[in-house]
């Protein structure tokens, strides 16, 4: 009986102990408020974008008040959406942390101004394999921004990285290319593609078939303008590098032009082969003669199956019977070319000596350069200023 006693006394100590330390519990974690980003706490995460664009339909402010101390955290990252969006309407996708509680949604746009604010508990947000993500019911205007999410456990905070995307300017699809190179019999089996820009694009599908399989394309690819315009040459153009023809045989090639709003249609075709032989040879126009710049532009004749050209000038000194190199570079056949036409610079020549000539060899897969080669032009003779026009002393080649 005694024994039975003091067994009940025990039980009635435990449980008013037990209680006393779940009131002080509860009395310590209600005066421990939620850290955010600068003065917030949990219960106003949301309070900067009440006054935001778009946001009359913000989610109501979430009350964090009364949350516990979670564990340490680590940030979330973000997944989706980046890059070109068709639509303001967006779901966000984050990898998120297991010890986070509440979660932060933060979009800003190219001013770095708050347009969209909004805070979940975390048991409250969906979530799948691939993460968390959530569908706000505000509606972004076309432009760019940045997103990011804080991770909060009412006892720490984290922001993740932001993540950059656009949302659709473009109100209709972009027009048909216009395709410059290869055409015809060309000298590389790694040709460059060549093509002009087409306005409110921002991507090209570049295309590329046997001609009598046009369904077995074997390039086909996605690009972006960024990676192929030139600002220099107000083209286009990309060279695959995987890509190697077979030759003699025919092949087609095509662009279609690609927007947020969508895909344009395809490009007329053109049609090449490549042909495993050495050029043809150029013929030097001008300069020629008398000129008045030390800056000229060079200009020659197109030369069959040429993917590119070296190009060579020297002084002659007929005093002494010798010539000397002043310049020379190369010249890609495809940026060079117009037309039956070819031209380009060296920049400055030297004052030293205004007798000057030049000459250019055309060069392909087949037929590299080679400064004894002969495919080289004839030589082209001009002067920059009035020197006495050189004789029959000596006349190059």
């Amino acid at each position: 009986m005694i024994k039975r006693e003091s067994l009940q006394k025990k039980l009635a100590i435990a449980a008013m102990a037990g209680m006393l330390m779940l009131l002080l519990a509860v009395s310590c974690v209600a005066q421990t408020p939620l850290k955010m980003s600068g003065s917030e706490n949990c219960t106003n995460c949301s309070a900067n974008a009440s006054s935001s664009p778009g946001l009359e339909n913000a989610a109501p402010e979430t009350d964090l008040s009364n949350a516990s101390v979670g564990l340490d955290l680590e940030a979330s990252e973000p997944v989706s959406p980046s890059g070109i969006v068709r639509t303001g309407k967006l779901t966000y996708r984050w990898v998120g942390e297991s010890s986070c509680m509440f979660y932060c949604l933060e979009v800003r746009d190219d001013q770095d101004d708050v347009v969209l604010k909004q805070c979940y508990e975390a048991s409250d947000v969906s979530s799948d394999a691939d993460g968390y993500f959530v569908t706000p019911s505000a509606t972004l205007d076309p432009g760019d921004y940045t997103w990011s999410i804080l991770c909060s456990n009412c006892g720490d905070d984290i922001q993740s990285d932001s993540m950059e995307f656009t949302v659709c300017t473009s109100s209709t699809f972009p027009g048909k290319a216009t395709l410059v190179s290869p055409k015809d019999a060309i000298g590389s089996m790694n040709p460059t593609f060549v093509w002009m820009p087409v306005t409110g694009c921002t991507q090209y599908r570049l295309k590329v078939a046997p001609a009598n399989h046009q369904n077995e394309p074997i390039f086909d690819k996605d690009l972006d303008v960024e990676d192929v315009f030139s600002d220099t040459d107000k083209v286009c153009s990309y060279t695959p590098p995987e890509l190697v023809l077979d030759s003699g045989i025919y092949y087609r090639w095509w662009i279609k032009a690609i927007n947020c709003k969508g895909e344009g249609p395809w490009s007329y075709y053109r049609s090449f082969r490549y042909l495993d032989r050495p050029p043809g040879r150029s013929t030097p126009i001008s300069p020629q003669g008398l000129i008045s710049t030390n800056t000229p532009v060079f200009t020659w004749t197109a030369a069959s199956l040429a993917t590119e050209y070296h190009l060579q000038v020297i002084n002659y000194n007929y005093d002494e019977d010798e010539d000397e190199f002043v310049a020379e570079g190369d010249f890609r056949a495809d940026v060079v070319t117009k037309g039956l036409r070819c031209s380009g610079s060296l920049g400055i020549l030297p004052d030293d000596d205004s007798v000057y000539y030049w000459r250019v060899q055309a060069n392909n897969d087949a037929y590299p350069y080679d400064p004894e080669g002969t495919t080289w032009s004839s030589w082209r003779y001009f002067e920059t200023n009035c020197p006495s026009k050189p004789g029959s002393v000596k006349k190059k080649p």
